[in-house]
């Protein structure tokens, strides 16, 4: 039990440990995604198991995703475009992008980075590496509840600068993290998911470059 919390709170521990202490993305981008790919083959290697990328079995699953990802980008950007003078603090994400050296020629390669790697990295580790750990143990509902409530938390840790209430947001990404895990358990495949995922970071990158900047 304390292996599995280790890893929930992991990906947790390097965001704070990169952005709160550090305060600097490239450092963070190195310890959370480095968490996230390191810790599945090191476990995996070690129990003699082979974690493979499991595909749509449902050929209607690829259109869950799409269709879903649409859905988020377009209340994500609306919710921001119609409320962000409520809901987004411009002065302390202002501080924070500056603090966190999320500025200059290195936004595009971060950008793209968190629309086509991000979701791969996060639902791999999410809904495939802890999923498959806790299921046997605690069912699927719990399991879906439980890996989308320590997706969410590092969440918070990031938009408690940038949002007035930063609760509402992280909450958000706690039902976008029960969405992902119902089609990981309902299709049995991370790939709608993923591809969701994708999308809808898609649309905060937009609010990043069209509404924020």
């Amino acid at each position: 039990m304390v292996k599995q919390l280790i890893l929930l709170i992991g990906p947790t521990i390097m965001i704070i440990l990169g952005l709160v202490l550090i305060k600097n993305i490239a450092i963070t981008f190195l310890l959370f995604y480095g968490w996230l790919l390191v810790v599945p083959i090191l476990v995996s290697y070690r129990r003699k198991s082979r974690t493979r990328l499991l595909f749509p079995q449902p050929k209607y699953s690829m259109t869950v995703g799409i269709i879903s990802g649409i859905i988020c980008l377009i209340a994500i950007y609306s919710f921001a475009y119609l409320l962000q003078s409520i809901a987004i603090d411009q002065e302390g994400l202002e501080v924070a992008l500056v603090q966190w050296d999320f500025t200059g020629a290195k936004v595009i390669f971060l950008v793209l980075f968190l629309i086509f790697i991000n979701p791969i990295l996060e639902e791999f580790y999410w809904r495939r590496f802890m999923y498959d750990r806790l299921l046997h143990r605690l069912g699927s509902k719990l399991t879906i509840i439980i890996t989308a409530f320590f997706y969410a938390l590092y969440h918070f840790v990031v938009v408690m600068p940038i949002f007035h209430i930063p609760v509402f947001a992280t909450l958000m990404v706690f039902l976008a993290g029960i969405m992902w895990g119902i089609f990981r358990s309902r299709f049995h495949t991370i790939v709608p998911s993923i591809v969701s995922h994708s999308i809808a970071d898609l649309g905060i990158m937009l609010v990043y470059l069209f509404i924020i900047i």
